[in-house]
């Protein structure tokens, strides 16, 4: 029975509901590293116009927690839509939450819409697969041209999302129109408003961000490399597990996880290149090793695996004290100064 416990957990309606509220309480209750000033500048487009007040406190957690229960209901339907696991589970969606959690990224910050929107832009590409349709290309690329109003270096990945189309065998001439067009429309409107406004330098701004094209020097913490060590371990995990057991799987379903794994792949390269950008381009990454490491989890019931599972929670568990105790202590610190001056 004592290795029967990932079955029981990947596989139980009470895991989502638990999930969701120790991750409610510690979203609020642990501290959040970034600072609003660290998501200033050029290289966050229209982030700049965001109020104030939804970047500090509470009402940033607040937005922040609405964005990721979107995120999860996301993934959900993702999971529903394209039978992600061959077992019922909520494990992907509960997956994605943990992890979230699990990097200390609780204020609202661009990274919440682009990871949103990236999400979304998942629907219509995996539905494309051998169904080269201009409609499911222009939402896909949509989502992508709207995600890039607050992260202009996102427009990156599009050569990705071409490929991928490729590998979906839903890529034609009309799809490719069609994404142009969609890459465009979003832009034509900020056009026409910046010059309407007076303020067309700020369009062009943008636009030479998207055309910078120099590497950032990797200046990581020591919190920021053991984050990302970690997360790219469990996107190996679920990456290899998969690679083994693939026949196991049917055909759309492999291909939708290659998919994601070269989705995965080309982040991780760059989060190298443009290391500045760690906490946006972590949080694209964390979709693609919470479906990966879920099917892992829910699907491979081995000793080995229920070991290895048991280790990467205590590992885990030490990062996150390693994240987390120092703003707890000084939050602790506070609570205690605040008492004695009353």
């Amino acid at each position: 029975m004592l290795f029967e416990f990932q079955k029981h957990i990947s596989t139980s309606q009470a895991t989502l509901p638990v999930v969701s509220v120790a991750a409610l309480v510690a979203w609020f209750m642990l501290p959040s590293n970034p600072v609003p000033a660290a998501f200033s500048g050029e290289a966050y487009g229209l982030w700049e116009h965001v109020p104030l007040f939804l970047q500090m406190g509470w009402w940033s957690q607040a937005a922040s927690a609405v964005c990721v229960a979107i995120a999860v209901y996301l993934m959900i339907e993702l999971n529903n839509a394209n039978v992600l696991l061959r077992v019922s589970s909520r494990m992907l969606s509960c997956m994605l939450l943990l992890l979230l959690v699990f990097v200390p990224t609780h204020s609202f910050q661009p990274g919440c819409v682009v990871m949103l929107l990236v999400l979304l832009s998942f629907f219509p590409l995996m539905a494309s697969f051998q169904y080269p349709h201009p409609v499911l290309a222009f939402e896909t690329f949509l989502l992508l041209s709207l995600a890039s109003l607050v992260f202009p270096k996102l427009f990156w990945m599009v050569p990705l999302y071409w490929g991928l189309q490729g590998y979906l065998r839903a890529f034609s001439f009309k799809c490719f129109v069609a994404s142009l067009l969609a890459l465009l429309l979003p832009y034509w409107f900020f056009a026409g408003i910046a010059f309407v406004m007076g303020s067309f330098s700020d369009f062009w701004e943008h636009v030479q961000v998207v055309a910078d094209v120099r590497l950032g020097a990797v200046r990581w913490d020591a919190a920021q490399m053991v984050t990302l060590g970690f997360v790219v371990l469990l996107f190996a995990t679920g990456a290899v597990d998969f690679f083994i057991n693939r026949l196991k799987d049917k055909t759309r379903t492999r291909v939708v996880y290659n998919m994601l794994i070269i989705h995965g792949l080309y982040v991780i390269v760059l989060l190298f290149l443009q290391s500045q950008l760690f906490w946006i381009l972590l949080l694209l990454l964390l979709i693609d090793t919470a479906i990966l490491f879920g099917h892992f989890f829910s699907l491979t019931h081995t000793k080995f695996s229920h070991v290895y599972c048991l280790v990467l929670l205590v590992i885990a568990a030490a990062i996150m004290t390693f994240q987390y105790i120092p703003g707890l202590f000084d939050t602790l610190h506070l609570i205690e100064l605040f008492r004695w001056i009353h």
